[in-house]
């Protein structure tokens, strides 16, 4: 058993890469032997350019294949230098180029086309031999890191002193007393005796997760302390708040986001909005809403910094205090 083995889940990147140069260097043998100058590399940029009804800008051949723009512009470089490919002015913006297969280009594609018959049937045995959804998986994988990347998943969880879980049943109490007192020490938020339903409902917040969808995170370290919480909503029609936002479709949205004052200025809060954040892209919604009021600046400041914009929609009166609502687009 080699390192790559024993990493597990650590060598995925180096594993693909690994297959990846095995692959390429056994085709570009293959090209070789068979006659042709071409390079592996190439294929996906010159098979696209094969196929198109007409010129291309780079901007939609990496659009069609996912690539950088600079990985593009240098396959071109080197296909332009093999004289297979027209790189010219575009006559609707000067400020780009558009490209297409030469006279030569078009020749060569002609002839490979038998030989990436031979590929596809050879890599078919290879990657569906006692795996014939391989393909599926490789582009479940491709899509859910395009949707949400490695680092924002991993970045959205962790933090070097704490990390972000589902409460157990256990921990519901601690949490409720947690919110109770971020809340009570809020300058300019209600006090207990002015709104006793709304530090009622704080205190037992544990209740919030029998509606369908409803969860509370925690910022926990690693011996069980409690640095911050908050309660997601995966369906905003259980949000539970005043105003329009129960009527919203397709959103998620979280509330009662509480730091334990030991921990404020660790950058709790917004590792337990971006968990939210994550779970929320997950979950394929389109919008993340949330609430808060002029008493909370900091966490105001925090949202805005990380793209919430304000939803005037969604404001609302909570006996007397004016709660402001605001909008996060989870997809483009």
């Amino acid at each position: 058993m080699d390192t790559i083995d024993q990493l597990g889940y650590l060598a995925v990147g180096s594993r693909l890469r690994r297959i990846y140069e095995q692959l390429q260097a056994s085709g570009d043998q293959v090209y070789k032997q068979a006659g042709f100058d071409f390079k592996s590399s190439w294929f996906p940029v010159f098979y696209t350019l094969a196929n198109a009804k007409s010129a291309l800008t780079v901007t939609e051949i990496t659009s069609q294949i996912a690539f950088s723009n600079i990985t593009v512009k240098n396959i071109l470089r080197e296909l332009e230098g093999q004289q297979l490919v027209t790189i010219v002015p575009n006559p609707a913006d000067k400020r780009s180029k558009i490209v297409s297969l030469s006279a030569e280009g078009k020749k060569l594609s002609y002839k490979l086309e038998q030989l990436w018959s031979s590929f596809a049937r050879a890599l078919k045995v290879v990657f569906e031999t006692g795996h014939p959804e391989m393909m599926d998986i490789l582009g479940r994988i491709d899509r859910e890191l395009e949707l949400i990347s490695l680092s924002d998943r991993v970045l959205g969880m962790q933090h070097p002193e704490v990390s972000v879980r589902n409460a157990s049943d256990e921990e519901f109490f601690k949490v409720g007393q947690l919110m109770v007192e971020v809340y009570a020490r809020l300058k300019g938020f209600p006090k207990e005796w002015e709104q006793p339903e709304y530090y009622k409902m704080l205190a037992s917040v544990g209740e919030l997760t029998k509606k369908p969808q409803t969860e509370i995170l925690v910022a926990a370290t690693d011996d069980g302390d409690l640095a911050g919480a908050v309660v997601f909503f995966g369906d905003v029609k259980y949000y539970g708040a005043g105003g329009s936002v129960t009527e919203e479709k397709d959103a998620c949205g979280f509330r009662l986001l509480a730091v334990d004052e030991a921990f404020r200025g660790h950058g709790i809060g917004k590792l337990l909005t971006k968990a939210c954040i994550l779970k929320g892209k997950q979950m394929g919604l389109n919008n993340l809403i949330i609430h808060t009021t002029a008493a909370m600046q900091t966490a105001w400041k925090m949202y805005e910094s990380m793209g919430f914009k304000r939803a005037l929609d969604l404001d609302f009166i909570q006996e007397e205090l004016p709660v402001y609502g605001f909008r996060l687009r989870l997809r483009p």
